[in-house]
């Protein structure tokens, strides 16, 4: 381990006490390095200060394996978090378990918290009960999830009563969920709108879910554009240009369009 001078002198001299066995020191050195993102670094101080019977080192290892891809070593990680007492370390084993698509396990892990009011849990609860094909029982930890604040739960929650025809609550629901944070809803927001006729909102929203960053709404604002009628190219030149922003941040439908023959045609 060498250049941490680079960081500053906190982090040189957090150095010096974490190479003398300090597992306070070990853990504020992880910290920092994640700061600067030295994921690796900060792992190799993470793992000498569990090593060493750091208790809440377990769960910042189990954020980095999963940020890397390693969900096995995350939920093993968060294991013996949860062995520990560590607040909230069944809830990361809930949704990682969940990202794999194993249900039942995810369930196991969620179910209580849920019970005792967790949103988060309860949202998830309900990611599990649509994947299972119950969505009765999705819409109902939805909506609980939802009156404790929870942004993903009104999204969802929002989806579906978007599909079911009940527009005002929906709106109302997505337009919360965005002030909370999540920009996707944007793109709901902005599909729904479009489906109802009303181009200018569609648009407003895509606009504001494409600016901040959002590949669907990317996505959706091209089809969007695609086919408002024309009479030149700007429509088609600015629908490619947020195809391929969407194609660049992974979006698969995006990817396909442009593969299209004829999509990049003047």
């Amino acid at each position: 381990m060498t250049g941490y001078d680079r960081y500053g002198p906190r982090v040189a001299a957090l150095r010096r006490y974490a190479e003398g066995g300090d597992v306070w020191a070990m853990e504020r050195l992880a910290e920092a390095l994640r700061e600067v993102k030295d994921a690796d670094g900060a792992e190799h101080w993470l793992r000498r200060a569990a090593e060493l019977g750091s208790v809440s080192a377990l769960g910042p290892l189990g954020e980095l394996a999963e940020a890397d891809g390693r969900v096995a070593e995350a939920i093993g990680w968060w294991e013996q978090a949860v062995a520990a007492g560590c607040a909230g370390a069944d809830l990361q084993l809930g949704a990682l378990y969940l990202e794999r698509g194993e249900l039942d396990a995810a369930e196991s892990w969620l179910r209580t918290s849920a019970a005792n009011g967790d949103p988060e849990a309860m949202a998830n609860m309900g990611v599990i009960a649509h994947r299972r094909g119950d969505d009765e029982a999705a819409v109902r930890w939805y909506e609980r999830a939802a009156e404790r604040g929870n942004p993903t739960a009104m999204r969802s929650l929002g989806v579906h009563l978007a599909r079911a025809g009940d527009v005002e609550r929906a709106v109302g629901l997505l337009t919360e969920a965005v002030r909370l944070g999540r920009r996707d809803a944007m793109a709901v927001l902005g599909a729904l709108y479009l489906d109802v006729g009303d181009t200018e909102r569609g648009e407003h929203w895509l606009r504001r879910g494409a600016a901040a960053g959002d590949p669907d709404s990317m996505f959706h604002l091209a089809v969007a554009l695609r086919g408002r009628p024309t009479t030149g190219t700007p429509n088609g030149d600015e629908a490619t240009h947020w195809l391929r922003k969407a194609a660049d941040l992974g979006h698969p439908q995006a990817l396909r369009l442009l593969l299209e023959p004829g999509t990049l045609e003047p």
